[in-house]
């Protein structure tokens, strides 16, 4: 194998499924990736992709290729992050990824952050998914009871969460929206289930519950630190305790990164100020 750099190309279209994605993620036109792709297969002398209506699919011999290059893949990634933690200078990009739910609490920090730091520049990576970090990711927030193992964290605060309906409603008795996607949260699927006969919507992800109950005259769960900073809601009853805590995650080769350690000196001390809201405990004057 001559060509190491074609196993990147390779990799790209594998993922993405089409040529118009990989090509965009490699910063490449779409003539010069398939020339470069079909000279790629051309040198195996077999095809490693099918074209089909939906785009580019793996052959069986691609499935095997796919499989050893992935490792190789892992295996540079983990090289440059071993080479980056050692990095001392105060400088160059930092990747946070945390929920959807949180950016509207975060984007303030890292904004005061940005003033002070000019020279690191941070990328903020939106993601609701409970996944690891990512090889592209430096800095992780995720709502868990079981972080990733190959990152180094810290417990920051728990995450409670409550029944929430518009102030526009009254009392307790009212119908339901389901929180679709809470199989991980046992204590919140568990309060759901008992109510599963009063329910007169399905919503996904935490954004489209707040919205859903601005617009309506029900009920349903939210995380206290998105529900009580909004107010067009009101709390129905007292918090749910969760198993659940916000973590952040840091890759364990990259703990020794200058950039990454002035950005979580930064950030944790703002979030430890906001604990009682990720935990759901109203200050002494609220009504």
């Amino acid at each position: 194998m001559k060509q190491w750099d074609d196993l990147r190309l390779f990799l790209a279209v594998a993922k993405t499924g089409t040529l118009t994605g990989a090509a965009d993620e490699l910063e490449l036109n779409v003539a010069t990736l398939h020339r470069r792709l079909k000279s790629f297969e051309e040198g195996f002398g077999i095809s490693l992709f099918e074209k089909g209506p939906r785009g580019y699919r793996l052959t069986n011999a691609g499935e095997a290729l796919f499989s050893q290059t992935k490792e190789v893949e892992e295996s540079i990634f983990a090289a440059f992050r071993a080479v980056v933690g050692h990095d001392q200078h105060v400088a160059g990009e930092v990747r946070i990824t945390l929920p959807q739910a949180m950016v509207s609490l975060m984007t303030p920090h890292l904004v005061a952050f940005s003033g002070e730091h000019k020279h690191v520049h941070v990328i903020l990576l939106p993601d609701d998914g409970l996944l690891d970090l990512e090889r592209s990711t430096d800095i992780a927030f995720r709502a868990t009871s079981q972080p990733s193992e190959n990152a180094v964290g810290r417990n920051l605060a728990g995450i409670a969460w409550c029944r929430y309906a518009s102030r526009t409603t009254k009392g307790t008795d009212l119908p339901w929206l389901r929180h679709v996607g809470m199989a991980r949260n046992q204590v919140i699927r568990q309060q759901q289930e008992a109510i599963a006969k009063r329910e007169i919507l399905q919503v996904q992800g935490v954004a489209g519950m707040l919205s859903a109950l601005k617009a309506s005259k029900a009920q349903g769960f939210l995380p206290c630190f998105v529900g009580d900073q909004n107010t067009d809601l009101r709390r129905v009853v007292e918090t749910i305790e969760t198993r659940d805590r916000l973590w952040l995650l840091i890759n364990a080769d990259l703990r020794r990164s200058a950039r990454v350690r002035v950005l979580v000196d930064f950030i944790v001390p703002k979030l430890m100020a906001q604990k009682n809201l990720f935990e759901g405990i109203l200050p002494s004057n609220s009504t």
